[in-house]
């Protein structure tokens, strides 16, 4: 019998671990953008649409800022990950030349920006205040191609390889975090602020598009991402008698009846011999056929995905950023930026971390951490949130303690970032293999779902505490 260890010898590797530092890295340019627009909401709020002469139409701009932003950002965002999912994409070089274009297209259009914050718009508030939303409009429609591009192809690699996107998301909201600290320390003029917000951007981006053009030539990266190539590892695998994930991790001797990590729902989608239950049915030929396969194998890791971004960004940034200080632990100044925005994005890239090394529960029970999460919303509600500027609530306050919050943030961040890479990996273990960019573009849609909801959703509380 042959060793799997013999046949882990003739599989290239990453050396250097240079592809998953380049999915990590795109992964923080996928959120980037996001992130340095709302940072620099002081920059177009208090500065571009503060102006002397104020109409009432410049104003309604300048108080529900984010909200235009959030607007003309999310709904592109998502149709374009939507249209990009349903063109066939099975080729490596499909997939790599729609990254490089969408990559183009965002440093394209953040130069563009730059420029903005450079003319003395004052005279023009409204005209820059819609090419602002044009400018957010162009960027979104770029980066859901980039996103779901990235998941769809690191979704052919071992599980770590699409949990690196996940962990490089959550680290691009650090980088802002950081960013707006230091900000708020140095107190530089808002259009400096800007440039800083814009041009770190411009920077990460322009990286990420560099790496594009040595991973084409890197055999690891050959290996997984070229279907033809993809056969010949599940070839390899199947000569074994393993399974699937154990090999991609190194784990030798690993057959298919004592697998110490995947559950038996993950069995059912992807037998350990190589090749899927669904293999045995003639070859399918309708594309809507196989999207259905999908969605019916993967449906409840999608309600898990969905659950666990509603949770976390329906109470994160809204409730966490009016959590009023009481302890006097730090600077009132520094109470929201470290420990709400800081905190989350840093305790969510290390559930990120653990999920590279533990993957429990498997995806059969992840269902009931998700639903325990809920918790969460009616805990924060009850801490010291006032939604208000007039700090009035009328539900009475239970958890008082700066410390009972705090220990609240990091337990719901590690949470939030441990479950959704869970969620991230075993999707497109649980197809077979020639569905698994399917899968991974899926579920990175059903993140940005899970985020336009929890969003929407952080707009009724207010209500039930005033």
């Amino acid at each position: 019998m042959v060793r799997s260890s013999e046949i882990m010898a003739n599989v290239p590797n990453d050396r250097l671990k240079l592809i998953f530092i380049i999915f990590f890295i795109n992964g923080i340019g996928t959120l980037l953008p996001w992130n340095m627009l709302i940072n620099a909401d002081k920059y177009f709020v208090s500065y571009k649409l503060n102006v002397t002469d104020s109409t009432p139409a410049v104003d309604n701009y300048r108080n529900s800022f984010l909200s235009y932003l959030g607007i003309a950002s999310k709904a592109p965002n998502i149709l374009l990950q939507i249209i990009n999912m349903f063109i066939g994409a099975h080729g490596v070089g499909n997939l790599a030349h729609r990254i490089t274009y969408s990559l183009v297209a965002q440093i394209l259009v953040f130069i563009f920006i730059i420029a903005m914050a450079i003319i003395d718009s004052s005279s023009w508030p409204s005209i820059f205040f819609w090419l602002t939303m044009m400018s957010a409009v162009a960027i979104n429609l770029a980066n859901g191609i980039y996103q779901g591009c990235v998941y769809g192809l690191a979704a052919r690699f071992p599980m770590k390889y699409t949990n690196s996107v996940t962990m490089g998301m959550n680290v691009s909201g650090t980088i802002a975090a950081i960013l707006m600290i230091i900000s708020i320390a140095l107190s530089p003029k808002e259009n400096v602020e800007a440039l800083i917000f814009f041009s770190c951007a411009i920077i990460i981006l322009f990286i990420c598009l560099i790496g594009q053009f040595f991973v084409n030539k890197n055999e690891f990266y050959r290996f997984y991402a070229i279907p033809s190539m993809m056969n010949s590892n599940l070839n390899l695998i199947k000569s074994i008698n393993a399974c699937p994930s154990c090999f991609e991790k190194g784990h030798s001797e690993t057959s298919n009846n004592n697998c110490p990590h995947l559950s038996r729902a993950l069995e059912r989608s992807v037998s350990y011999n190589g090749k899927s239950s669904h293999d045995k049915q003639p070859l399918i030929e309708s594309k809507m056929q196989q999207y259905l396969q999908v969605l019916r194998s993967i449906w409840m890791l999608l309600i898990n995905i969905l659950l666990i971004y509603v949770v976390s960004l329906s109470l994160f940034p809204t409730v966490h950023a009016r959590i009023v200080p009481k302890d006097n632990i730090i600077s009132h100044v520094y109470f929201s930026p470290v420990f709400c925005f800081l905190s989350f994005n840093l305790f969510a890239t290390m559930g990120n971390l653990i999920a590279q090394y533990i993957q429990w529960p498997g995806p059969r029970h992840l269902i009931i951490f998700s639903l325990i999460r809920l918790l969460f919303i009616p805990f924060f509600l009850y801490c010291n949130y006032y939604p208000g500027d007039g700090l009035h609530r009328s539900l009475p306050v239970i958890f008082d303690h700066d410390w009972m919050y705090i220990i609240g943030s990091i337990t719901m961040a590690v949470s939030s970032g441990y479950f959704s890479s869970l969620c991230m990996m075993y999707a497109p273990k649980c197809v077979p293999s020639h569905l698994a960019t399917i899968s991974g573009q899926m579920a990175a849609l059903t993140i940005l779902l899970g985020i336009l909801i929890g969003i929407n959703i952080s707009l009724i509380y207010p209500y039930l505490v005033g």
